[in-house]
């Protein structure tokens, strides 16, 4: 009966000296298991904010006004036909040199017209001046858009700052059913409008929203003679399109742009809608499209 008790004794010691190194590494483990989730979540983040919505960037160079609705209900009540005339401005270089030019000097004719067009179909506006600006013109870069409008001044200038990123990876594609799988790259681009309704006078916006969409270009690594590739698809298309290579890029970056614009003149519909106690473009009195 002594030998079991002491066996039992000479147990717990043992016991007892290994016990604070088995803790030790137990919680050894539990850190470094803490550390990879930690790292893991923090890639996850940094490869979601690549692909996902960007920041309202405007909105770090410019204050929102609270009365916005009412600055723009006392606007329209001066002018007779009920159509506030508005200036626009394009922003061509975003604040990062890293990301592509979402617009360039042969492209922003087209955005601008698309951006006139669907603005004045959904709004009682009228463009009357459209400039294109380096930066974007907050602070003292405000006097840039003064004096727009020539002899009819205007006191109100849509910003449009459009941007992009893009993403190019490996892939493979088929040709033909009896063909093998051919190398060649996807690119994604993720395309971002941003829109506000600045006040002049106050050099805040009245009104503001963000549009997001993506498009994708197959495209092989040796052009061959085939009506499949290249091959452009947007987010909101039902159908495909299929670009000359030369203007594969080119075709890439609009189909993405123009889907964000709509996306991005949608939720501004909506905001002169709440803002305005529900009056849409047709019950204004003379606000047919303008011209």
């Amino acid at each position: 009966m002594n030998a079991d008790n002491q066996t039992t004794q000479c147990r717990r010691r043992r016991i007892s000296t290994l016990a604070p190194g088995y803790q030790s590494s137990t919680k050894m483990t539990q850190s470094m298991i803490l550390v990879y989730l930690v790292m893991i979540i923090v890639l996850l983040d940094v490869l979601s904010g690549c692909n996902g919505p960007s920041p309202y960037r405007l909105q770090a160079h410019f204050a929102s006004e609270p009365e916005g609705s009412q600055i723009i209900k006392g606007k329209i009540s001066t002018h007779s036909q009920n159509r506030l005339p508005v200036g626009m401005a394009i922003v061509m270089h975003p604040d990062s040199s890293h990301d592509p030019l979402a617009v360039t000097e042969d492209s922003w004719p087209q955005f601008a017209a698309r951006v006139k067009r669907e603005v004045q179909g959904h709004f009682p506006v009228s463009m009357y001046e459209v400039v294109r600006v380096d930066g974007i013109p907050s602070g003292e870069k405000v006097s840039l858009l003064e004096g727009m409008g020539g002899n009819s001044p205007i006191d109100m200038v849509l910003i449009v700052l459009p941007t992009a990123k893009e993403i190019k990876s490996p892939a493979k594609f088929d040709l033909l059913p009896e063909v093998s799988m051919l190398t060649g790259y996807q690119t994604e681009n993720h395309a971002t409008v941003e829109l506000g309704l600045l006040d002049l006078q106050s050099g805040k916006l009245l009104l503001q929203s963000q549009g997001n969409s993506y498009a994708t270009l197959d495209q092989l690594d040796v052009p061959l003679s085939s009506n499949r590739y290249p091959r452009v698809r947007g987010s909101a298309m039902t159908s495909t399109i299929y670009p000359e290579e030369d203007k594969a890029f080119e075709t890439l970056r609009m189909v993405a742009l123009e889907e964000a614009l709509n996306q991005a003149v949608m939720k501004l519909t909506d905001e002169w809608h709440d803002s305005q106690g529900g009056l849409t473009l047709s019950e204004f009195p003379g606000a047919g499209e303008a011209s």
